[in-house]
């Protein structure tokens, strides 16, 4: 075997290496944080896709890694490129844990994952492994005045529509902001029910079904992004309507019970099945399109 050969096959059997020892220097870095974030931000509804986020992510680098084709590189700029992302990452870090402000600290995992990728591995290494490096941003704990800002239209856009559209079918079904008035009863659409939470998980499960799916024609990918929002919308508009009529028939407390948390399974089921959809007519569509062009 030749000098340059053995060193790309030794390159190859460092990258899983210098992938377990990033993995343990992470862990001493930021484990910390994570057991700060378990008792009190990973507790929040708005971030219950965190840890599920750093499985794909962790599973994702590591097939990667261990299929080959990633090598450790020697490469200055890249490696100058990396030391300033790791650079800027560790002070926000370290500014985050500091201030004690969650969004700074959670947000640093992006730099300092960049960076440590760029270092060992180069702009191959990055355009190799962007998936797991793009999804950290599932891994952010946005303020909760910024969420309050964000829900409060969804919330108010949610009860509307769910109240007209009941009131079109001859219910007594009236809204006054986020608060739906189904006969003697009163429902304030919650978070939860608002749509940002369902939106979040939604975008990063439609994000790793396409990227599991790997579809060869960009077009299908932009059509299933394009309709995660409405989607989200429209299965939560479901969820609300149907906890609206369980507490109209059976009282308030059938709809607070499990049945709550039922037609929380339901509306997730549903936008699934919506982007599988989804993502099958465009497949198709985009197919027929193409045969009619040779033909």
């Amino acid at each position: 075997m030749s000098a340059p050969a053995q060193t790309a096959h030794s390159s190859l059997k460092q990258a899983p290496l210098a992938g377990a020892v990033f993995c343990l220097g992470w862990l001493v870095l930021y484990l910390p944080a994570y057991l700060d974030f378990a008792d009190s931000a990973w507790r929040r509804a708005e971030n219950g896709h965190v840890l599920f986020i750093m499985a794909v992510i962790a599973g994702a680098a590591g097939a990667r890694l261990a299929a080959g084709g990633i090598v450790v590189t020697k490469n200055l700029m890249a490696q100058v490129a990396g030391l300033a992302s790791l650079g800027f990452g560790l002070g926000a870090f370290a500014i985050g844990r500091a201030a004690e402000a969650e969004v700074i600290t959670s947000a640093s995992q992006a730099p300092v994952a960049l960076g440590v990728v760029l270092i060992l591995f180069g702009w191959r290494g990055v355009l190799r492994l962007w998936f797991s490096l793009a999804m950290i941003f599932y891994l952010i704990i946005w303020p909760g005045w910024l969420l309050d800002g964000l829900t409060a239209p969804l919330k108010m856009l949610v009860s509307q529509l769910v109240a007209n559209g009941l009131h079109a079918a001859g219910l007594p079904v009236a809204h006054a902001g986020a608060v739906i008035a189904a006969g003697p009863y009163h429902l304030l659409v919650a978070d939860a029910c608002s749509g940002l939470n369902s939106l979040i998980a939604l975008t990063s499960v439609g994000a790793i079904y396409l990227y599991a799916a790997k579809h060869g024609d960009w077009r299908v990918n932009a059509v299933v992004i394009a309709s995660l929002a409405p989607i989200a919308i429209l299965a939560n508009m479901l969820r609300v309507t149907i906890l609206v009529l369980i507490t109209f028939c059976f009282g308030y407390d059938a709809g607070q019970g499990f049945l709550h948390d039922g037609a929380g399974l339901v509306m997730f089921a549903a936008a699934l099945a919506t982007v599988f959809a989804v993502d099958a007519l465009a497949m198709w569509a985009f197919s027929i399109s193409a045969k009619e062009r040779r033909s």
